[in-house]
């Protein structure tokens, strides 16, 4: 019976895209772009309303809601923040890899020594899987300590072939037939 009553929330004003970049510089805050329709790392983007982005993060093993706000750069400033209070490093922004031709990748596969393993998948090669549609429909992964790592998404399945070669050499594998 002894409860205190519940602080009334009040709104926040809505940052301008440039207003929250310029808080992010004067925290330290670095906001990591990405290719998804959120536009940054922890952002989500949502069809309607005033605020259609939302920023969430991983914590403790669940996904913790940060709220929706009206920019991506203020909901990736809200995650980048939540980041820094959990004690974490922001990844480096990965920077998009212009794509190569089947060609290439199976000539850069020869100048590096690597094998590209065909099969008779979809893929069309060892650790290639293909999905439907979208510039880039191949996907590599590999085994790595008893779980599947993610390589990326790749627009021929050769480059994909040839990420899966480069992981595996890395880590030591010789190519099976």
């Amino acid at each position: 019976a002894g409860r205190e009553p519940r602080a009334e929330r009040v709104p926040q004003p809505s940052m301008s895209a440039a207003e929250a970049v310029q808080q992010a510089e004067a925290e330290g805050l670095t906001l990591v772009r990405t290719e998804g329709r959120g536009g940054f790392r922890g952002v989500k983007y949502h069809e309607g309303g005033a605020k259609p982005y939302a920023a969430q993060i991983m914590e403790g093993g669940s996904l913790k809601y940060l709220g929706r706000f009206a920019t991506a750069e203020e909901a990736a400033l809200a995650y980048a923040r939540a980041g820094k209070a959990a004690g974490r490093e922001p990844r480096a922004e990965r920077v998009p890899q212009p794509s190569m031709s089947a060609a290439e990748a199976v000539q850069q596969a020869e100048a590096e020594g690597l094998t590209l393993v065909r099969t008779e998948g979809r893929g069309g090669f060892r650790g290639v899987k293909y999905h439907e549609g979208g510039a880039k429909p191949y996907a590599a992964q590999i085994m790595e300590g008893g779980s599947l790592k993610y390589l990326g998404r790749f627009a021929t399945a050769e480059e994909a072939a040839l990420a899966y070669a480069r992981a595996g050499k890395a880590a030591g594998r010789e190519p099976r037939a």
